[in-house]
């Protein structure tokens, strides 16, 4: 197979497949960057005051209580952190497209963090829950008022976030994928100080009995159920909300939106009110918890594969003039692109080593459209290391390349 070598350049390659890598560098946002500090942009002020507002309600609520338990505070701190952490980077491993920029990351878990759960949501559900008692009674409250209050109040607090976090990167966030992740990083921000919240008051309802035990077991019961909680309910959110406007990448899906963004809000109720559904019975409540975190992840698994074909479609068109120049190959663009495609591209090796080098290969072609639309097709230094990269893990995997995704 004549392949052409690293050294391509941007003179030699079809004028047409230019032109569609262009529109798709241009439409998508792959490669933008991030500025955060915008003075000129209405929505970096406002991040910045509600930020505020919300740092100065968290303060409010810990400092009291802090001197009495400062060394188990800190340790539920620790703890939490460091889950949050955890969690954060299997959220950008799965990020498998163009990954969002450590800004808007950054960004997200923020907003989640402090405005939303103390700027807003603390506010309005400590109203709310003294509200519904009083009209509905004790024990209807305390069976149904959560899952009533906080699938409105939260998700909203979060969703200001992600609209907020649209306006300062009109260029990135284009996308129902781009909606999922940065709606879960949100939910992570959110999910990570609510934690901490729980902690800090399990210290006080067991009025300072062995508070270190008190912190670390809540602290891990919680960590235990984060993925399946709030960053999966603002992801379905976000994206679902992506679908409603629509943008320039992503068509408007006003079916599909309110769909996702129901399902957000309807898991979020059923999570929240697991015992009332389940009639106040430990057994059930486990079930129940059990099926919406099944129902949940099904979900999700839906939103992100409806969410493929518009960024598979970026990535066919960025490599398009490598595909056409004979740099990348029309089957190792579609084993990124197509999971049934990947699989077989993967399963066609002979031996372990030489499945390594595909599943290596096919990280090394995504590669070079990240560097190619970094570039805006450019002819740079880190286009041609990315291409010669394709070169030298195609060697490695073989010279008898498959078949498999062809089109």
């Amino acid at each position: 197979m004549n392949l052409q070598t690293p050294g391509t350049s941007t003179d030699t390659l079809p004028r047409d497949a230019l032109d569609i890598q262009a529109a798709a560098i241009s439409r998508s946002g792959w490669g933008a960057t991030f500025e955060f500090v915008q003075p000129r942009n209405l929505c970096f002020w406002l991040y910045l005051i509600l930020t505020g507002v919300g740092a100065v309600n968290l303060w409010k609520y810990v400092a009291p209580k802090a001197g009495f338990f400062a060394e188990s505070l800190t340790l539920g701190a620790v703890v939490v952190g460091l889950a949050g952490i955890a969690w954060a980077l299997w959220f950008h491993h799965i990020d498998r497209w163009e990954r969002q920029p450590l800004g808007v990351v950054a960004t997200a878990l923020v907003w989640g963090a402090v405005p939303a759960s103390f700027g807003f949501a603390l506010t309005a559900n400590s109203a709310l829950l003294s509200i519904y008692p009083k009209l509905f009674g004790q024990e209807w409250a305390a069976s149904w008022a959560a899952g009533l209050i906080a699938p409105f109040t939260e998700e909203t607090a979060k969703l200001c976030g992600f609209l907020l976090i649209m306006g300062l990167a009109p260029k990135l966030v284009r996308t129902a994928n781009d909606g999922l992740l940065i709606g879960a990083f949100i939910g992570l921000g959110f999910a990570v100080f609510e934690d901490f919240l729980y902690a800090v008051n399990a210290t006080f309802d067991a009025f300072g009995v062995n508070p270190d035990a008190s912190v670390v077991n809540v602290s891990v019961l919680r960590i235990a159920t984060s993925a399946v909680s709030h960053p999966l309910f603002s992801a379905l959110v976000c994206s679902g909300v992506i679908y409603l406007i629509g943008t320039v990448a992503q068509p408007r899906r006003v079916v599909r939106g309110v769909v996702f963004v129901l399902a957000g809000m309807a898991l979020h109720f059923v999570w929240d009110d697991a015992a009332g559904l389940a009639g106040g019975n430990g057994l059930s409540m486990l079930l129940v918890l059990f099926g919406a975190t099944v129902v949940a992840l099904i979900v999700l698994s839906i939103a992100f594969r409806l969410a493929l074909p518009v960024e598979a479609q970026v990535l066919r068109d960025i490599l398009a003039p490598e595909v056409e120049s004979g740099v990348v190959t029309a089957p190792e663009v579609a084993s990124v692109a197509d999971r049934r495609a990947r699989r077989r591209f993967i399963r066609s090796a002979h031996g372990h080593a030489q499945r390594r080098a595909h599943r290596h290969l096919r990280h090394a072609v995504l590669g070079l459209a990240h560097e190619l639309a970094s570039a805006h097709g450019a002819h740079t230094d880190s286009v041609e290391r990315a291409r010669a990269e394709v070169v030298r893990l195609r060697e490695a995997a073989g010279s008898e390349l498959p078949s498999a995704g062809a089109e």
